[in-house]
C-alpha cells in the first residue's frame, strides 16, 4: 500500500465535495417538505415528510463534520458512524402498501419523478467524492452516502411503480 502526504490541495477539494454533497442535502430537503405540502396522497405525504426528517438529521451530522474539519484542517476518524448515527435516528422509512390503496393524481406522479432525480444526482455526488478522495477515511465516508442515496432513490421508486400500477388497475 502506498504512502502519500495529504496536502492543503486535497483538503480543500474534499471540503468541496463535501460542501456540494450539502447543498444537495438541503435542496432535498426543501423539495420534501414542499411536496408533502402538495400532494394529496397520504402514503405519498407520510413518505416525503420521513424523508424531510431523515435528510435534516443528515444535514445536522454533515454540518457538525464541516465545522469541525474547518477547525482542525483534517478529517476525524469515524466520519461514517456519525453519518450513520443521523440515519438511524430517522427511523424506519415507510413503506408502500398496494393493500391500502393509494391516490395516484399528478401532484404525487410529478414530484416523485422529481425526488427520484433529486436522490440521483445526491448519489452521484457522494460516488464521484468517493472517487476522488485520496484520503482513506474520506473515501468510506461518501461510500456510504453513495449506495444511502440509491437507497432513498429505490424506496420513492418503489412508491413511483405502487401508484401507478393502483392507476391501471382502475
Amino acid at each position: 500500500m502506498g504512502s502519500y502526504k495529504h496536502t492543503q490541495q486535497d483538503f480543500d477539494d474534499e471540503m468541496n465535495d463535501l460542501e456540494l454533497g450539502l447543498q444537495k442535502e438541503l435542496t432535498c430537503r426543501d423539495f420534501y417538505q414542499q411536496a408533502a405540502e402538495q400532494v394529496v396522497d397520504s402514503h405519498v405525504k407520510a413518505l416525503y415528510s420521513w424523508l424531510a426528517n431523515a435528510v435534516s438529521l443528515r444535514i445536522s451530522g454533515l454540518q457538525a463534520i464541516r465545522q469541525t474539519a474547518q477547525g482542525s484542517q483534517e478529517w476525524m476518524k469515524g466520519l461514517d458512524a456519525q453519518i450513520k448515527e443521523a440515519d438511524a435516528a430517522a427511523g424506519e422509512a415507510p413503506q408502500f402498501d398496494p393493500s391500502t390503496g393509494g391516490k395516484p393524481g399528478r401532484a404525487e406522479v410529478t414530484t416523485l419523478r422529481q425526488a427520484i432525480e433529486l436522490e440521483k444526482e445526491s448519489a452521484s455526488i457522494y460516488f464521484t467524492a468517493a472517487r476522488r478522495s485520496r484520503e482513506p477515511n474520506i473515501r468510506e465516508f461518501y461510500r456510504y452516502l453513495g449506495p444511502a442515496e440509491e437507497r432513498h432513490k429505490q424506496l420513492l421508486e418503489s412508491y413511483f411503480d405502487g401508484l401507478i400500477k393502483l392507476a391501471v388497475k382502475r
